[in-house]
């Protein structure tokens, strides 16, 4: 389980290892149910071509601690067909897990 304390943020990963067309992005939206709990996430886009365990901060705006449990549905991905094609070859490709940004520790 993840316990998100009032007013903080956590970045967690999904189970699934998502391996996106090259004509396909995502756009990873939270469940309803937990918006209504004071969650959110900020918008985050699925690149084409990506490949990798999604990684998605999610912010706890309420008062109260919130607990979210393993194997909760947390996530909606909704997919968008891509004109033409591109590659995604970015910093997180087979990412597996949760990982922290890449390139600006120390600089924040």
């Amino acid at each position: 389980e993840v316990v998100i304390p009032p007013r903080s943020f956590v970045l967690l990963t999904t189970e699934e290892y998502v391996k996106m067309p090259e004509d396909v992005a995502g756009l990873a939206n939270l469940r309803s149910t937990l918006a209504r709990y004071g969650l959110s996430v900020p918008p985050t886009v699925v690149d084409v071509g990506f490949e990798g365990n999604i990684t998605i901060e999610v912010v706890n705006e309420s008062p109260n601690t919130i607990v979210l449990k393993r194997g909760m549905r947390f996530l909606h991905l909704i997919l968008v067909k891509a004109e033409g094609r591109a590659s995604y070859a970015g910093t997180y490709q087979g990412q597996r897990g949760v990982t922290p940004p890449k390139g600006l520790m120390g600089e924040c």
